[in-house]
């Protein structure tokens, strides 16, 4: 009768495989500019989710729905690039609806910055510091510079 459960099993260093030699770790740099895009692509996740939900609270349904209780009809998207403090994230997709009364309140409607970035880059303007300066410290914190 053959015997199940345990089997015996041997390791033989002659037959193992090689072990790989672990890659370098990357430099201090390039982790912050992999933890910048991955803050970059969660912030664009999260405005597009929030800027849906704004949407399908104006229309009443959500998108696919059909009900007598709707308001208005979706009309695509239109990208836009927005400057946030975790950096720019170009092409962002803003939903639209028909009628045009959508307007979402996650930034202004004209407004390529955030409205805390928007605030302190003026805030350094009126308190006298330089636009050669304040270029510096945009380029510096959000990877782009303000035009003039």
């Amino acid at each position: 009768m053959p015997e199940y459960g345990k089997k015996r099993t041997t390791t033989n260093p002659i037959n193992s495989t090689p072990t790989q030699p672990t890659p370098p770790l990357p430099g201090q740099q390039e982790f912050h500019q992999h933890l910048r895009e991955l803050a970059r692509s969660a912030m664009r996740v999260l405005l597009e989710g929030v800027m849906r939900e704004e949407l399908d609270t104006l229309i009443g349904v959500g998108w696919g729905e059909s009900s007598p209780k709707r308001n208005g009809y979706r009309n695509g998207y239109y990208q836009r690039d927005l400057v946030t403090s975790a950096g720019r994230i170009e092409d962002v997709q803003v939903p639209r609806d028909r009628e045009g009364q959508f307007h979402t309140q996650a930034f202004d409607r004209y407004s390529r910055y955030e409205p805390q970035v928007a605030q302190g880059l003026t805030e350094m303007f009126v308190a006298g510091v330089s636009t050669h300066k304040v270029g510096e410290v945009a380029q510096t914190l959000m990877g782009v510079a303000r035009s003039r």
